[in-house]
């Protein structure tokens, strides 16, 4: 599964959309105009149609939370 990246239409950063029930659309993610700054963009959680992402970023892979695949398995006593 890959997710969008679009522009932010008040600041212009590239940012993640997030999912949403309505289909075809992303949330713009919470985001800061400024790194350091206290309060958050204005275009925080605009909704976006998927049309206009300009990335598609990979989904990390989740954590193996199994025993090694090697047989080694680790002694706790």
């Amino acid at each position: 599964m890959t997710l969008p990246r679009a522009v932010c239409p008040v600041c212009a950063r590239t940012v993640a959309l997030k999912p949403t029930r309505r289909a075809g659309h992303g949330s713009v993610t919470d985001h800061k105009r400024e790194r350091k700054s206290l309060s958050l963009c204005p275009g925080s959680e605009t909704h976006l149609p998927y049309t206009e992402a300009n990335a598609w970023q990979l989904e990390i892979p989740a954590l193996r939370s199994g025993p090694a695949e090697d047989g080694d398995s680790l002694r706790l006593f």
